[in-house]
């Protein structure tokens, strides 16, 4: 009887349990959505911007290949100059930018990662508590059908031969419970 006034509160534990899963899953996907779409933006920012960088390295290197060509025509070689050190200035500009956003973008990597991982501990966990669920009820079930053999109308019949078969039957219960919970423990 004992056994049986322990089974209900057994599944209430659960669903509590399964709740408070659900309860931070929820909270940690809404986190992740974000972060999501804001990693989404740093590729396509990282795109364009290294596509700008190799762009004016390319014309940094064909400025100064013709820099050192046009050294006779002084007019010429003034504005190759200004435009050489423009494409270095903006080349350095575009490095900056995607260092920046490469290190921006590993970071909120990094998070979107642990949320995952999180996510996945979460959903494993709600699988045990589920499964362990199921066979609680299960042994419940096997408990009930137990008890109803024993308080069949045959039992007055072979309760007067066999006085222990209660007891017995009380003590294959616990025996049950317990191998369960030692199988439990033992998989953690």
């Amino acid at each position: 009887m004992k056994g049986s006034n322990s089974g209900p509160a057994l599944q209430d534990n659960y669903a509590q349990f399964i709740e408070q899963l659900d309860v931070a899953s929820r909270n940690l996907t809404a986190r992740r959505e974000p972060l999501t779409r804001t990693l989404e933006i740093l590729d396509v920012l990282s795109r364009q911007n290294n596509l700008g960088l190799k762009l004016w390295e390319e014309r940094s290197t064909k400025v100064g290949k013709l820099v050192a060509e046009e050294i006779k025509l002084a007019d010429k070689n003034v504005a190759l100059s200004e435009l050489h050190e423009v494409s270095r200035r903006m080349e350095g500009m575009f490095l900056n930018r995607t260092q920046r956003i490469g290190e921006k973008r590993a970071s909120v990597q990094a998070h979107h990662e642990e949320i995952t991982k999180s996510l996945l501990e979460l959903d494993r966990s709600r699988l045990k508590l589920t499964s362990s669920r199921t066979l609680s009820r299960e042994r419940e079930n096997l408990n009930n059908a137990v008890a109803d053999l024993v308080g069949t109308p045959q039992r007055s019949t072979t309760g007067s031969t066999d006085p222990g078969l209660r007891t017995d039957l009380n003590e294959a219960r616990r025996a049950i419970v317990l191998a369960e919970a030692l199988m439990e423990v033992k998989r953690r």
